[in-house]
């Protein structure tokens, strides 16, 4: 194990330390003290630290303009639907996949994991033609498919990691009592792999949540926009971009997923570890 001794060991971890703290939570402090500047600040070509003015007017603006609202339902909607249906679909893949053995299982198992390989925008060329073949453009379904079609990846190689540590014996032992495999699937193996579950339900939720290429292209109505691309309309303009409301509707919108993170964080990091230990 690598241990930290001499003086300058420890400085060199300080400021590695440091450099990554700087990169990570500067672009969020960034854009809390420009949210709190007033509008003439906020342009100000001598930019500071932190503002001469503290000013609310941009969270008042925020919490006044109903459609900030509208696209908050909206990117709940998408993105809570989104998560719940692929963490379904995960679930019965990586299912089958640890657990039953059949013919081109490990080519089928890789050829999920080649959907991470092309670039959003070349497969965008692609979903958008088949969305305008069955008529799903400026529909929410649109969206939810798309999201679920670059969450079940990952979201099945990782429960796939997490059923394999759960013993066959379970399954035996269920099936000897006369359980059919719906019923052990359902009621005995899907609640010991909740950790898992939780956390590609999270990385859907994130993933939907934070999208603006595929929620642009294929939402096209003002009222069904979700947060990324109806912010973006909303304040950024060709001539003129309110910067100050635009960063404090991003910290009010980034609300929901702090929340969520924060109280299920620990099924979280459980399921992205699982598989890291030999059973």
């Amino acid at each position: 194990m690598f241990e930290i001794r001499t003086p300058w060991q420890k400085l060199v971890f300080a400021l590695a330390f440091l450099c990554i703290g700087l990169y990570v939570f500067f672009p969020t402090y960034w854009m809390v003290i420009t949210a709190l500047k007033p509008g003439q600040e906020v342009f100000n070509p001598n930019p500071t630290f932190w503002p001469r003015t503290i000013s609310l007017e941009g969270f008042r603006e925020v919490f006044l303009d109903q459609r900030i609202w509208v696209y908050l339902r909206n990117s709940l909607t998408v993105s809570l639907s989104s998560s719940a249906l692929a963490t379904l679909v995960a679930a019965y893949a990586g299912y089958s996949f640890s657990k039953f053995r059949y013919r081109g299982r490990k080519t089928f198992m890789y050829l999920v994991l080649t959907a991470q390989m092309f670039p959003l925008v070349v497969l965008l060329l692609t979903i958008y033609l088949m969305m305008r073949t069955f008529g799903f453009l400026d529909n929410y379904l649109a969206l939810i498919l798309s999201y679920i079609t670059f969450v079940l990846p990952m979201g099945t190689w990782a429960l796939k990691s997490y059923f394999d540590q759960i013993p066959d014996s379970l399954i035996e032992s269920a099936k000897v009592d006369g359980a059919s495999r719906v019923m052990t699937m359902h009621r005995i193996i899907f609640p010991l792999a909740i950790p898992g579950m939780v956390s590609t339900a999270i990385y859907g939720f994130v993933w939907s949540w934070n999208d603006l290429l595929y929620s642009l292209t294929l939402i096209t109505s003002p009222g069904k926009r979700t947060l990324a691309p109806g912010l973006i309309l909303n304040y950024m303009g060709e001539f003129q971009s309110s910067w100050g409301t635009m960063m404090a509707a991003s910290i009010v919108v980034s609300i929901p997923v702090t929340l969520m993170f924060v109280f299920l964080q620990r099924f979280f990091i459980a399921g992205l570890t699982a598989g890291a230990e030999k059973g």
